[in-house]
Parts: C-alpha cells; sequence; structure tokens
C-alpha cells in the first residue's frame, strides 16, 4: 500500500514537505491563512486529504471505567497470537470487525465472542473491489439523473468476503452474538441480563474524518457532515475535501438497504479472481500534489492508512514558496 505513493513521488517529484502538522485554517481577505507547527502559510485554495483512516472513533460505552481488561481499537490488531489463551470480545458488524473475529477463531486457543448490533450481512464470495466500484458508480449516476436512491453497495451487504472470513464462515467459526449494553468488572453484559467474560475488548468502530482543522471555518452542518459540490465545499468555496466518502456531500439521510440494487452477476466458472480489497482511499490525493498551480494551493494529507495510534492533528503537504 505504502509502495504506489512512494513510487509516485519519486518519479514525478511534487513539492511536498516533511513534516508539518497543520493546526488550524482561517479566513484572511482573499486568502485562507493556515496554521502550522513550522509558521503560518496563505493560499488562495486548500486542499485536504487527510481522508477516513485518520482518527480512530471509539464510541462511549458505560461502564469502561469499570473493565479491569485490556481495551484497544482495531488499528492496534496486529496477529491473533497476542490474545491466545485470553478470552476476547471484538466490537463491530462491519469488515475490520468482521475479518478480526476470523482471524481470531481461525487461529483457536482464544475464547471469541463478536458483538454487533444487528446480523452481520456479508456480500456474496464473488463481489470485490470493482464490483463495489460499479455500484457505487451506478448509484451516483441515479442521484444525478433523480431523486431515485438505490442504496449503492451498502444495500449489498456490510462485509467483503475476503478469504480468511469465508473460511471462518464455512468453517461455523464466524458467528455474531448481540451487542453489549455496558461493560462490567471482568467482561460485558447486555441489556436481557445475559454477560460474557472478557480479558480483552478490541473495538472495531471505524474512523471519524481528520477535519479539526477546518474547525474556524465552520463548515459543518447540523449533522456533522461538510456540504460540498465535487470536492469544493459549498459554505467556502477555496478549501477542497479528497478522500471523504460520505462525510462530506449533499446534506441527505442514508437510505436504507434496497431490493431494487442487485449484486453484478457472478462471473462465469474459470474466470479469474480479482483483488477483494478496494484501493486505497489516500491514492488520488497523491495525483493533487502536481495540480493546480504551486505557489497558489497547499494540500493538506498523509499517504499512510491506518498507521496512526492516536487522534493527532493531520501533517501537512505545502508547497514551495515562489521564488
Amino acid at each position: 500500500m505504502v509502495e504506489y505513493p512512494a513510487a509516485y513521488e519519486r518519479r514525478y517529484d511534487p513539492p511536498v514537505q516533511r513534516p508539518v502538522r497543520v493546526r488550524a485554517v482561517h479566513r484572511d481577505g482573499e486568502r485562507l491563512r493556515v496554521e502550522t507547527g513550522s509558521g503560518t502559510r496563505r493560499a488562495k485554495a486548500v486542499i485536504s486529504a487527510t481522508g477516513t483512516w485518520w482518527r480512530p472513533f471509539l464510541p462511549a460505552v458505560p461502564g469502561r471505567e469499570a473493565f479491569r481488561g485490556e481495551q484497544s481499537h482495531a488499528t492496534g490488531y496486529r496477529s491473533p497470537e497476542r490474545f491466545a489463551g485470553r478470552r476476547v470480545i471484538v466490537v463491530g458488524g462491519g469488515d475490520s470487525g468482521a475479518r478480526s473475529a476470523a482471524d481470531l477463531a481461525l487461529h483457536g486457543g482464544v475464547d471469541l465472542t463478536w458483538a454487533t448490533r444487528r446480523p452481520p450481512r456479508l456480500l456474496p464470495d464473488h463481489i470485490d473491489g470493482r464490483a463495489l466500484f460499479d455500484v457505487a458508480t451506478a448509484r451516483r449516476r441515479a442521484l444525478e439523473a433523480g431523486p431515485t436512491d438505490t442504496g449503492g453497495a451498502a444495500s449489498l451487504g456490510d462485509i467483503v468476503a475476503v478469504p480468511p472470513v469465508r473460511g471462518a464462515r464455512d468453517a461455523g467459526l464466524l458467528k455474531a452474538s448481540p451487542m453489549f449494553a455496558r461493560l462490567t468488572a471482568d467482561g460485558a453484559a447486555r441489556a436481557d441480563g445475559t454477560t460474557a467474560g472478557a480479558d480483552a475488548v478490541t473495538r472495531c468502530t471505524g474512523f471519524r474524518p481528520a477535519l479539526g482543522h477546518l474547525a474556524p471555518l465552520r463548515l459543518r452542518t447540523s449533522r456533522g457532515r461538510i456540504r460540498t459540490e465535487g470536492t469544493r465545499a459549498l459554505d467556502e468555496p477555496r478549501p477542497h475535501l479528497l478522500g471523504h466518502g460520505d462525510r462530506t456531500g449533499p446534506d441527505r439521510p442514508r437510505p436504507p438497504p434496497s431490493a431494487s440494487a442487485a449484486p453484478p452477476a457472478t462471473p462465469p466458472p474459470g474466470s479469474p479472481r480479482r483483488s477483494r480489497d478496494p484501493p486505497p482511499g489516500p491514492v488520488p490525493a497523491a495525483g493533487t500534489a502536481r495540480a493546480g498551480t504551486r505557489a497558489e494551493a497547499g494540500v493538506v494529507g498523509r499517504w499512510r492508512k491506518r498507521t496512526n495510534r492516536s487522534a493527532q492533528p493531520p501533517r501537512a503537504v505545502m508547497p514551495r514558496r515562489p521564488p
């Protein structure tokens, strides 16, 4: 994942400056004032390519302080060996929750509880990253053509059936249980009074976008989104946002799963299997380093994905000063 942007930088030599941390972006007349750890810059446009993989989301859970075991986020998961011989609760019914649960279940020696808010929905085995892209593209075209919303990829399922997930499912090891209501000193308790003992809880609860540096611009709506048209923010046209997915865009509720969005056809027998993982989010932002006038725009972003360990301010990629 890291090699592609590294090779891109070697080939095109964009004006990357590191390490620089962006603290805030303010309006300053006709320009934006970008406050960083190494000084203040001014630009006609600022591209935020910080994405949605930078700030782990840890929802507040009653009893969190009382739990005596280990608590972690999916970003810290490396291998099942660390949890050997322990009782582990994996929280979350998305891709990372399913993959972590499958990894622990297949390893053996782990007393696993997989807690989800609703029954997990695995995508059909033949669906891969390209197929998901096609479905998402079809949804976007439908939205542009009229009010009909098929639900896109979310209407097909929540979890890509990568080989470890399929293996655990086919072996009968990937079983979800209802989400717990609170943590206790030695485990978790559900609303119906049942409990699950645990020595460790790992939360696969996703991320929130790293957009704190734009807070002075007050762009978020009451639903926490930044309205955009394409990449441009509607309420302040000088910032652009890349790699934020549903965290930006039209301020409209997400539709429920729809039966009208049928999965792509199963490929014929013998067809080569394509990679099941979608392309990494930060890669498109790499190309923006050469776009536009170098002296007039700043790009805030990071190459890496899921490598952070805490919610820190984003690093900055800034252009060289004009001669």
